[in-house]
């Protein structure tokens, strides 16, 4: 090290004041609040006037909060991210084409197609105005659209679309009967899913997020992406299968595919090993714009390339040209829900409604930790609410986060909720315009785009032999998270691992950790011997912290904890130590209460208190560092004796040691001749002469200053063990151990001393007093 180097200073302070226990403290500096055992005085209530105000800034966080676009919308930087929202919104906006189709593929309802795009336009627009995360893209899932077959099927309301290339069905008086009911339980389903989730706004209960871990919300979006997957096998394979959703049906579905395969089409699957290469391989492709990343499109490239290919030469692949053709293409006006059927609905909206907006926010949360921005739950969830409201005008299906789509716009770029806007702009003029085209575009292209989309939520199996090391418990959170959702579904599965992470939060919240503590030598400083070999422990002390709050869950643990480390065992009495125990507390209760007659023959157990155990066999009990919340508990439940009072509670661990060490400077004065002179006497002589000397420039009397002192002086009574204490409080306790106690050094102090302590005292001496001293 150079000679030119300086060396950093450590700044070290001493702290000298009398040694405190809660009573003497709240005493002292006139605590607002002061109780007893016995007396609570209270401040009088001032008087509150309620006062209604209108400002421009309270009027601005209002509309901000309701419309949380105008957030990212007065902050936009054009430059910087109007590139990446075109071309994330380009990309979302070409694959929400065919993922608004998915749904009715699975549901087999034929629902108009109009009527999906329509739905989808307005749903984006409403959570692009009233959402607050930035990377979110709504639309259909398929796992929801299985819940909506799943329950027509338990309506026996089964309507099939026919397959065979032909919409003759709908010339049908009796099948369009069927086939209205059908939209419109459908509808109400829908709008009662949006209704719900504005109530559960309304109530507040978005904040329930908040409490689950990140560990179940990876665990819930890999089980999720998996179904997601597991959903693509009608587009890879070309193969149309009854789809299951409820428990088990991931297992269902995957034998259905399996023995589907040998129907399965060459020329799909050719077509999705292809698509998945090329968009594997469009990773190692790096562009930048200005100093800035850019995705590759290979998304858009791969949608433009395909739709020309398949409009100019026939590739023997299923397209959604069976989907445009099965379905009505005439729009249906929006119309009001019909609830005359509410009672079996209700259940199953309730269901969709929870799956929807926790798949939502899950999302939201990943994207809005990853780019740094809040989340507001309720928000989100009003938000969603409104969305789903609103496709139930078009007879469409319950809306949430597209989770494929979600990922295409983060990962192509998008900043704001601008890309999602221009998305779903993109789509609907797209249908509308150029619908035909797109007609023949393969689906196992688009099932590629979305499985290759869904490997980061697969990656997170990754992280599972991590948690294992770091934290059993968010480890048996994401495995009882991922096989509940993978086994019994999303909306069941959600609630066994929200159970089973409220169950984890509460084991974690009240099983303590007691630490025992030791003196790091020559500090004021108290570790754990566990963690520190150089901890020592004060010869007569025990040192016990806990590291969570007691309760009735974990105070048996506490109690088995402290009696162990004591050495004590608790004997339980016979019947004759009990009946006299018995017999000695009713007489002092007939005497303060003057009783003429009591049944002491079921008698209640008295609480038990480890406080009067310990003082009945000799043992004093300190609390230190106890919170002011918590005193004023005991305040108010009337916790304190004549046992257990405030001079129990210690402000600091280090003031109630040097308590424990030598209680005799708190509790004892000891008379001393006039003359000698103490060190606090000496204190205030030098202080008045200083106080002489600058009122001698300031033209003010000594005697006034005097008298002001000592006016001040008179809440705190003087006495030598105060001034004692003071002369030590910032010696830790091991060089604590080298003084003298308090009669002995004042009975060997000369007149001309201010100091106990000799410098050139030898140590050995110092340690052979204290022992002779603390034998005593």
């Amino acid at each position: 090290m150079g000679s030119n180097e300086r060396q950093p200073l450590r700044v070290t302070y001493h702290i000298n004041r009398k040694v405190y226990n809660e009573e003497e403290f709240q005493q002292d500096h006139d605590r607002k609040i002061y109780a007893t055992s016995t007396r609570e005085l209270d401040t009088p209530p001032t008087r509150r006037k309620i006062q209604c105000r209108f400002s421009w800034v309270l009027f601005r966080k209002f509309i901000l909060n309701v419309f949380p676009f105008l957030n990212w919308l007065c902050s936009y930087r054009v430059t910087e991210w109007i590139l990446g929202d075109i071309h994330a919104g380009i990309n979302v906006g070409m694959v929400q084409i065919f993922q608004g189709l998915s749904g009715i593929v699975i549901t087999g309802l034929p629902l108009p197609v109009i009527n999906s795009f329509y739905s989808a336009f307005c749903c984006s627009l409403a959570y692009v105005i009233f959402g607050t995360s930035r990377h979110m893209s709504i639309g259909s899932f398929s796992i929801l659209n299985a819940m909506v077959a799943n329950f027509q099927n338990t309506l026996n309301l089964n309507l099939r679309m026919p397959f065979n290339g032909t919409v003759a069905n709908f010339s049908d008086a009796a099948f369009m009967v069927s086939y209205m009911e059908v939209l419109t339980y459908t509808a109400s389903t829908t709008f009662l899913v949006g209704i719900i989730q504005l109530l559960l706004c309304c109530i507040g209960l978005g904040f329930v997020t908040t409490y689950l871990s990140e560990s179940l919300i990876n665990a819930y979006l890999t089980a999720a992406a998996l179904h997601v997957i597991i959903s693509q096998f009608s587009f890879i394979f070309g193969i149309v299968i009854d789809f299951h959703s409820g428990p088990l049906a991931f297992f269902y579905n995957l034998v259905y595919y399996c023995m589907g395969l040998p129907k399965a089409n060459s020329t799909s699957i050719l077509l999705f090993l292809l698509s998945v290469l090329m968009l594997r391989v469009s990773k190692c492709i790096k562009i930048t714009y200005k100093h800035s990343p850019v995705e590759f499109p290979m998304e858009l490239l791969l949608i433009i390339v395909f739709t020309i290919l398949s409009t100019h030469t026939h590739m023997y692949a299923e397209s959604s040209m069976g989907v445009f053709s099965m379905a009505p293409q005439r729009f249906l006006h929006p119309t009001l829900p019909d609830f005359s059927n509410l009672k079996k609905i209700l259940l199953h909206a309730s269901s969709l409604a929870i799956v929807s907006y926790f798949l939502l926010i899950f999302v939201a949360k990943k994207y809005g930790n990853i780019h740094n921005y809040h989340i507001r739950h309720t928000q989100d969830l009003m938000a969603i609410g409104l969305c789903n409201v609103t496709s139930s005008f078009f007879k469409s299906f319950a809306v949430s986060c597209a989770l494929s789509t979600t990922v295409i716009q983060e990962k192509t770029g998008g900043k704001t909720q601008l890309a999602a806007l221009i998305g779903v702009s993109l789509m609907l003029a797209v249908v509308l315009k150029l619908g035909t085209y797109f007609q023949y575009l393969p689906n196992a292209v688009v099932a590629a785009i979305v499985l290759v989309n869904m490997f980061p939520f697969l990656e997170k199996f990754m992280d599972v032999p991590f948690l294992w090391r770091q934290d059993k418990y968010d480890f048996g959170i994401w495995i009882v998270t991922f096989l509940s959702v993978i086994c019994l579904g999303l909306d069941i599965g959600l609630g066994i691992s929200m159970g089973f992470a409220f169950f984890i939060i509460s084991v974690r919240s009240h099983r303590m950790k007691m630490l025992t503590l030791g003196q790091i030598p020559n500090t004021n400083i108290y570790r754990s011997f566990s963690d520190y070999a150089e901890a020592i422990e004060i010869q007569g002390v025990k040192m016990f912290q806990c590291c969570a709050s007691i309760s009735t869950a974990n105070m048996k643990h506490f109690k088995s904890y402290i009696l162990h480390k004591m050495d004590l065992k608790a004997v339980p009495l016979d019947e004759n130590e009990m009946r006299a125990l018995i017999s000695v507390s009713m007489s002092s209760v007939r005497q303060k209460k003057d009783l003429n007659c009591t049944c002491v023959c079921e008698p209640p157990e008295p609480l038990a208190r480890l406080c009067h155990t310990f003082q009945n066999i000799g043992i004093t009990l300190l609390i230190a560092a106890c919170h002011p919340t918590v005193i004023r508990t005991f305040e108010k439940h009337d916790f304190f004796d004549q046992c257990v009072t405030k001079a129990r509670f210690f402000p600091t661990l280090h003031d109630a040691v040097l308590y424990a060490v030598e209680p005799e400077l708190l509790e004892e004065t000891v008379p001393v001749e006039p003359s000698i002179i103490l060190p606090e006497e000496v204190l205030a002589e030098v202080t008045l002469n200083e106080e002489k000397d600058r009122s001698q420039h300031s033209g003010r009397s000594p005697h006034s200053d005097r008298r002001s002192m000592q006016s001040n002086g008179n809440r705190e009574t003087t006495s030598i063990k105060s001034a004692q204490s003071e002369t030590y409080i910032d010696e830790p306790i091991s060089d604590l151990f080298r003084t003298y106690s308090l009669q002995s050094d004042i009975e060997a102090l000369p007149q001309h001393e201010t100091s106990p302590i000799e410098e050139d005292e030898d140590d050995q001496d110092w340690d052979g007093k204290w022992k002779y001293n603390s034998d005593v």
